[in-house]
């Protein structure tokens, strides 16, 4: 019985999982299997397990829903998770949700440090800069070791190919995770100085980074990365590079990678690394095959997907299949500002 089955049946709703359409019945039509994707991105919106789900769905539905999951969106804006309000105020601005800038004002008076940046990029997204210039105070803020990541994130959405100057200033930190934020966002701003950084990283052999390279370049859409996507798909040590930069092609349009996404669904680790177990490792590598073969569009994907999206027991996984379904899928929106 997988977790999410277990866990509605321990709280006596068995039955909503199923109205939800996390369930699937082989040899649906497209439409229904659209609808039961959807529906699994909706049910996990509110899923008061896991903050991390919601955060999966809410962007998700971000990306492939129509106008229909906005109010959904906004309704998170009230969530009791700082990353889940964050998520939402960024998700409306960059799909220019006028219709929320009063809610997304009111974070301004909140006090997570998170809740007023997020709000300062949703509401620049949206035309309102009165905020914009806190970015900058909070990419340098001390008082809060998690202020200048989410700075650094954001001015890299916006648009703004000034920010480049002062998100240069942090790219060179100590701390990981905003020195990867700040190389992500120059990189999305256009800086030619982070994306030969990125692409030195794709080849400096430690996992981790190289899978980062990867996912941020194959972002950019840009096929002067081509030949570096499709080397790294036959020649890299680890599964997740691989697939990484097999999704990287997808973006740009290739299926040379269907193949290893379509058999890394079942991928299962068998041993555990250092500081890595292997249930972890499993995880990491089912969810990114199902992010490739969303990226890959083709259509003998779906009952695969269908399968993870009924049966994996983790919800992350489940989103993920529902997410790569709606890609193959769905309708295709007008082209939005990069998430």
């Amino acid at each position: 019985m997988s977790f999410v089955r277990l866990t509605c049946c321990l709280l006596g709703v068995q039955s909503l999982l199923w109205v939800s359409g996390c369930a699937s019945a082989g040899g649906a039509g497209v439409k229904q299997t659209s609808e039961r994707a959807m529906s699994c991105l909706r049910y996990y919106l509110p899923y008061e397990h896991s903050a991390t789900a919601r955060v999966q769905a809410l962007e998700s539905l971000a990306e492939c829903g129509s106008d229909e999951v906005l109010p959904w969106i906004r309704l998170a804006l009230n969530d009791e998770s700082p990353a889940v309000r964050f998520a939402a105020a960024m998700a409306l601005g960059q799909r220019d949700d006028r219709t929320s800038l009063n809610s997304i004002r009111k974070l301004l008076g909140s006090r997570e440090a998170s809740d007023q940046i997020a709000a300062a990029g949703a509401l620049h997204l949206l035309g309102d800069t009165s905020a914009s210039g806190k970015l900058a105070d909070y990419l340098f803020d001390r008082s809060d070791p998690n202020a200048p990541r989410h700075a650094s994130f954001v001015l890299g959405r916006l648009g703004e190919v000034g920010a480049n100057k002062i998100l240069a200033r942090v790219v060179t930190s100590k701390d990981p995770g905003l020195r990867s934020n700040a190389l992500e966002s120059m990189a999305l701003l256009g800086s030619k100085e982070a994306k030969a950084t990125l692409v030195a990283n794709v080849y400096n052999g430690l996992g981790p980074e190289e899978t980062f390279a990867l996912t941020v370049l194959g972002r950019l859409r840009d096929r002067q990365y081509h030949e570096i996507f499709v080397d790294k798909m036959k020649t890299a040590q680890h599964l997740e590079t691989k697939l990484a930069a097999a999704r990287a092609l997808g973006q740009l349009g290739g299926k040379e990678g269907f193949d290893l996404a379509m058999s890394s669904l079942t991928y299962t680790a068998k041993k555990d690394e250092k500081n890595d177990p292997a249930e972890n490792q499993t995880f990491r590598v089912r969810q990114l095959a199902a992010t490739t073969l969303g990226a890959i569009g083709d259509r003998r994907a779906v009952q695969p997907l269908e399968s993870m999206l009924n049966d994996a027991d983790d919800p992350r996984l489940q989103i993920a299949a529902a997410k790569a379904l709606m890609d193959i899928l769905g309708p295709k929106r007008k082209k939005q500002r990069m998430l």
